[in-house]
């Protein structure tokens, strides 16, 4: 039991930045609008992969001017379609 409070310990250290980042994020959007590097933040992975999502239109976002902004309608969308079934 205790090494599985430090382990979730450990993981709450760990995403704890990551929402801090997101809260922020939503502070400077209050239109619910993610830039690049709130939506790596959102879904975990580095603003490259998001950008590169985003070129290969794998991932819906809105163009305001010449920033791209994405909703969390359309991030969560994406991480749905990401989704793999287990066999059993």
């Amino acid at each position: 039991m205790d090494n599985r409070a430090a382990t979730i310990a450990v993981h709450r250290a760990q995403i704890e930045p990551r929402l801090e980042r997101t809260r922020q994020a939503e502070r400077r959007h209050p239109e619910g609008l993610f830039d690049f590097d709130a939506a790596a933040d959102f879904l975990a992975v580095p603003p490259r992969h998001v950008r590169r999502l985003w070129q290969e239109r794998r991932i819906a976002g809105v163009k305001v001017g010449r920033a791209v902004r994405f909703t969390e309608a359309d991030l969560l969308s994406y991480v749905a379609r990401q989704r793999v079934e287990a066999i059993r």
